[in-house]
């Protein structure tokens, strides 16, 4: 599988998951299932796009400009949900894992999680402020800003995916490194967002919600925290030759909010015979 048939090949898994509302739950949750593979085959060509693209620079800005477009859209859809923002991150670390020398990378590393913590801490201490603003000025503080500031709580699915990415990218010239690490992680993923001692136990809540494990851990790996099937997204990552195939690169751009656009009209006109709307 070349770059094109990857690529196409998780935009139709992603619309497969996102249309899941509009069936009944006997089939909604296997959508749900399938559509688990999109997001780590999306990272993965966000972490080969970091490898191969001349300028990682501008790489990095289109994905950025991405981000915060779609959290406006997110504000004139009235839904949550943006997919640029785990891959801007992990664009950005890779960026300056990438830089020649190693002390601009510990410099650039530092930098990034200074600037974490520091937004983090600006944030919540603005919390009353911001509970007072009229809805739509709090809305965009809240959703907007958090994104054009580039904050860590911004990233959709959390640092999990980052982590994710970065593994990908170490292991990037070795399928069978890849293979043993992805696997690793999704069981990792299995663990923590099943089973809440061993996570309460060696994750404090703060790092829960970064990591973006869900609010409720329970024992329910096949109805609810089922994230571990992206396991099935290893082959298509095995089975990738390295190739750019037709070039598409503003494919996923416009596809991703646009789909989410007709998704939501389809809602609003119909929703009340959706299962599970």
């Amino acid at each position: 599988m070349n770059t094109f048939t990857l690529k196409i090949a998780a935009c139709l898994l992603m619309v497969i998951d996102h249309t899941a509302l509009f069936f009944p739950h006997a089939i909604e949750l296997p959508m749900h299932w399938i559509g688990r593979l999109a997001a780590p085959l999306f990272t993965f060509l966000c972490v080969q796009a970091c490898e191969h693209t001349h300028s990682i620079f501008r790489y990095i800005m289109r994905l950025y400009t991405a981000s915060v477009g779609m959290a406006f859209m997110e504000l004139i859809l009235n839904r949550t949900g943006n997919a640029f923002t785990p891959l801007f991150h992990v664009a950005l670390i890779i960026g300056i894992l990438s830089l020649r020398k190693p002390p601009h990378r510990v410099a650039g590393l530092a930098a990034y999680c200074l600037w974490q913590v520091t937004l983090y801490l600006l944030f919540t201490a603005a919390e009353p402020a911001i509970s007072e603003l009229d809805i739509l000025p709090r809305l965009l503080v809240e959703i907007v800003a958090p994104t054009a500031l580039g904050m860590g709580i911004s990233i959709d699915g959390g640092y999990a995916y980052v982590m994710l990415g970065l593994i990908m990218w170490v292991c990037r010239k070795s399928r069978y490194r890849l293979a043993i690490w992805f696997t690793v992680f999704c069981g990792a993923i299995f663990i923590l967002f099943n089973y809440a001692p061993l996570t309460n136990s060696i994750l404090p809540g703060l790092a829960q919600e970064y990591l973006g494990l869900p609010v409720s851990i329970h024992w329910m790996p096949f109805t609810y925290n089922y994230q571990w099937m992206m396991i099935g997204a290893l082959p298509f990552m095995l089975l990738y030759n390295g190739q750019r195939g037709r070039p598409v690169k503003w494919l996923f751009y416009w596809f991703y909010p646009v789909h989410l656009t007709v998704i939501t009209i389809l809602m609003h006109l119909l929703g009340a015979q959706f299962y599970g709307a």
